[in-house]
């Protein structure tokens, strides 16, 4: 299975994706003892639950505790202060570039650069939490034997790693997240845990439930040359996507339950099901409860509208 060329029969360690991968390695172990993260996105699906099928280059992190918002950015910042201190210790030659929520000096993200290469480093500031428990994961086999080290990592569940990843693809529609997604319909398909997490990832991501539901669809082409070919072991061409891309606008609504249906209604409706769903303490999600804010402040016109959307959009 494993390739050590790209589909171009470029050697893979020739690429800036590679070398971004091997420095976000080098780096990881300084998030191990904070563990109020866990890691999640395409490096905790791709280094640590499957087998390498492609690189990496980003750090994507979960905040666990359930807090108030400004506890939450607090203990976020200081967490990070505490990573890029260590990090600078060991490669002093390096860079860490804080960003900052605007307004405050609370920290949000980094970006670690060393010899021409970065790494980001993000958590989530608004969807915090995790639907089903955390996993202690080993790096997979073909990290361990490529890049020559052993590692251990809190990650999201696979439900909430692929419930949160199939959001992304449907939203963003990267090559990334649609690889992602095309992986998982090879081998486990979206469970029934997967559907639940994806349901609640859904309530909580900044666009209206339609629009992802109901997207438009964008052209991969030129993306998948650019910024994705180069980062791939496993060979995986842009029919596949494609075909993953259109799977996901047609498949989503329909794999849903009448009750799931419902829920979603009784969500927008600024009532919700909760026991439609099936899954404990989902209200107290900060995410969750941030959607249902948001929908609080619209005007009664416009919540009723919206709400009439959703319906035809999960009958349609």
């Amino acid at each position: 299975m494993f390739n050590n060329r790209t589909p171009g029969n470029i050697s893979l360690k020739e690429t800036l994706f590679y070398r971004q991968a091997e420095l976000l390695l080098q780096i990881l172990p300084f998030f191990k003892q904070e563990k109020v993260f866990a890691l999640k996105g395409g490096t905790a699906i791709n280094f640590f639950h499957r087998n390498l099928p492609r690189l990496s280059v980003d750090i994507d992190l979960t905040y666990l505790p359930i807090n108030k918002r400004d506890t939450a950015l607090s203990d976020i910042s200081r967490r990070l202060e505490n990573v890029s201190g260590r990090i600078i210790k060991q490669f002093p030659n390096g860079k860490i570039i804080k960003k900052t929520l605007s307004g405050t000096d609370h920290i949000i993200g980094l970006i670690f650069k060393r010899e021409q290469v970065s790494v980001k480093i993000e958590p989530n500031n608004i969807v915090r939490g995790a639907v089903y428990p955390i996993e202690q994961i080993k790096l997979c086999k073909s990290v361990r034997e490529k890049f020559e080290m052993t590692l251990s990592m809190q990650t999201l569940s696979l439900a909430d790693l692929y419930g949160s990843k199939i959001c992304a693809a449907l939203d963003r529609q990267h090559p990334r997240d649609l690889f992602d997604v095309h992986f998982l319909l090879k081998n486990e398909g979206i469970t029934g845990e997967i559907r639940k997490a994806f349901i609640v990832y859904l309530i909580s991501h900044p666009r209206p439930l339609c629009e992802l539901l109901n997207p438009n669809y964008q052209k991969i082409d030129d993306v998948y040359e650019k910024e994705f070919k180069g980062m791939i072991f496993e060979k995986t061409s842009l029919k596949d996507l494609i075909q993953t891309q259109r799977f996901l606008f047609q498949s989503m609504k329909s794999i849903l339950t009448a009750d799931e249906k419902q829920f979603l209604i009784s969500f927008k409706s600024l009532d919700p099901q909760w026991d439609l769903l099936g899954l404990n303490n989902i209200q107290r999600m900060p995410g969750v409860k941030w959607k249902l804010l948001n929908l609080e402040k619209m005007s009664k016109t416009k919540h009723q509208q919206a709400v009439g959307k959703l319906v035809d959009c999960l009958n349609g």
